[in-house]
């Protein structure tokens, strides 16, 4: 298996691995319940945030993939939390993450999270496939997820909450950067 952390870039933004160092880095975020409602861990105290951040540094070993913290670039500020890791429940591997109150309404997620699915995806060593689970009270991150190319594959219920599982496959994700690719070299021809 990988066990290399990427850093990945955007344009404002960079996302690195996070592991047990991170603690105090996470904890504002892990300890936020507005960050952390939507979360299947919730709110977490030191200790939990911990044995997280564990989990997550042992997913990058074995799956060469796994959680980013993500950081604005402009001041090195972290800003919330990104990337792919196992669904208890057996759904799979999904795209998961929160952000500081503070810094949504801005695209950070969007940003983030096409750079995470860019990356998880990718033709050389990349997976087969991604799911997202959301809430369907959670209207801005359905609306990014279909923006991105995930489609609705199921719902169930979590107590009184019906969630939605959204799927993308990398063949689809690969066809649709081919297409934007394409047509940027159109309209960069027909302007000159």
């Amino acid at each position: 298996m990988k066990t290399s952390r990427p850093v990945l870039n955007t344009p404002r933004l960079y996302l690195r691995a996070l592991g047990p160092t991170d603690i105090e880095t996470v904890m504002p975020l892990r300890s936020d319940a507005a960050a952390m409602e939507r979360m299947l861990e919730g709110v977490q105290d030191h200790r939990a945030a911990l044995e997280t951040l564990k989990t997550f540094d042992a997913f990058w070993t074995t799956q060469g993939i796994g959680m980013f913290g993500v950081f604005t670039r402009e001041d090195d500020r972290f800003i919330g939390e990104a990337g792919i890791m196992l669904r208890p429940d057996g759904l799979g591997l999904a795209i998961r993450y929160s952000f500081l109150p503070a810094a949504r309404g801005q695209g950070y997620a969007r940003e983030a999270v096409m750079e995470i699915t860019d990356f998880a995806l990718r033709e050389d060593g990349g997976l087969a496939r991604i799911v997202a689970v959301l809430s369907d009270d959670n209207k801005a991150s359905q609306a990014l997820a279909e923006d991105l190319g995930f489609t609705l594959e199921q719902s169930f219920y979590r107590g009184r909450q019906k969630m939605l599982v959204f799927g993308l496959s990398a063949e689809f994700w690969r066809a649709r950067q081919r297409l934007a690719e394409y047509l940027v070299t159109v309209k960069a021809n027909f302007a000159i």
